[in-house]
């Protein structure tokens, strides 16, 4: 009996071992399981914002395109109704003057015919005074009839001005749409860029955005949209990099960076800054993930400018393995603010142009 109440603990000690270990196991299955889905989830989520960001982007686009080829009719109608304007006004006050000048002629004759006729002995020097008095007159009908031609001839050349100036705007709208259009995507743009170069030459404030694009825009720039999807692979290895030992450079650290990398929960954006240590400082690896949390929802706000500012603050390794990604973003942010300034000046210029 003594034996079998033994054997009747021991097995009630195995059947709860084996109950703990089993617990514990189908904890961590059901950890990693919620893990995956949490990954897919976010993995579904990005997808979607990527497509309604491509979407938005198209839609903006299209509405421009509308918006400018609208302005561009208002200004070729304008130009039209103009030049007729100024045309009819020419022919009618030629035709005027025409008519005036055949009317004083025909009055004048008529009269010196009259008077020579009826009074040609005794009123002959009253006649020729007359006579001086209508060429005063009609000189004075002729100086009047010049200055209305001279008027006119300054309306016209005003005319010209103003449609050599719209067809030069013309010309900047067109190639800053170009550039914008294709700086938009990460293709290269040196024949856009060469274009609308050419065509402001003489526009000192689309010469000097110009100036601030950088050299690289012959192979082209990333999008935000792909600098969001590679500062993902960026991250990861500025976490390993972050999370080497200290003195431990080799391939031995870096194995240790890639592990404490994967072992350890990224931080969230909101989540708050990590603990001093024992010496009263903070662990760099965990200060750098932290950073690049914070990194992470700037750019996925589309606060590149923000986002620079946080990786500013990394060091040693970590920030080495973030230079690339970092000079990406900064030639984005250049391209995307000169061309801010090309527009802006393009539709004062189209304004100008419209009155």
């Amino acid at each position: 009996p003594s034996d079998l109440k033994i054997r009747i603990v021991q097995l009630a000690s195995e059947m709860s071992e084996r109950a703990k270990w089993e617990a514990v196991r189908l904890r961590e299955f059901l950890a990693m399981k919620e893990k995956e889905v949490g990954e897919k989830y976010l993995e579904m989520m990005q997808k979607q914002r990527l497509e309604f960001e491509d979407l938005l982007a198209r839609r903006l686009r299209e509405q421009e395109y509308n918006i400018t080829k609208a302005a561009n009719e208002a200004l070729d109608a304008k130009e039209r109704s103009i030049e007729s304007v100024v045309n009819a006004a020419a022919s009618a006050q030629q035709a005027e003057h025409e008519a005036a000048l055949k009317s004083a002629e025909d009055r004048l004759e008529m009269e010196i015919s009259a008077k020579y006729e009826a009074e040609f002995g005794a009123n002959l020097a009253e006649s020729k005074n007359s006579y001086i008095k209508d060429l005063e007159q009609k000189l004075a009908v002729i100086q009047e009839l010049s200055k209305r031609m001279e008027v006119a001839e300054q309306n016209l050349q005003i005319s010209r001005n103003f449609e050599s100036g719209s067809q030069r705007a013309h010309r900047v709208s067109a190639a800053a749409l170009a550039l914008a259009e294709k700086m938009e995507t990460s293709k290269g743009a040196a024949e856009e860029f060469a274009a609308l170069k050419a065509a402001a030459v003489e526009n000192g404030v689309i010469g000097s955005a110009l100036e601030k694009i950088p050299s690289n825009i012959k192979t082209g720039i990333p999008t935000l949209s792909e600098l969001q999807t590679k500062f993902d692979s960026a991250r990861k290895v500025g976490r390993q990099a972050a999370y080497v030992p200290n003195g431990r450079h080799g391939l031995e650290g870096q194995l240790a960076g890639i592990l404490f990398a994967t072992l350890t929960v990224p931080p969230g954006a909101d989540s708050p800054p990590p603990p001093v240590d024992e010496s009263g400082n903070v662990p760099e690896g965990r200060m750098s993930d932290y950073i690049l949390a914070k990194a992470k929802k700037h750019i996925q706000l589309g606060e590149l400018e923000e986002a620079v500012k946080e990786l500013d603050q990394l060091k040693g390794q970590t920030a080495f393995t973030l230079n690339d990604w970092k000079e990406d973003a900064m030639d984005r942010i250049a391209v995307d603010k000169a061309l801010k300034v090309i527009k802006m000046e393009c539709a004062l210029m189209n304004k100008n142009m419209a009155g």
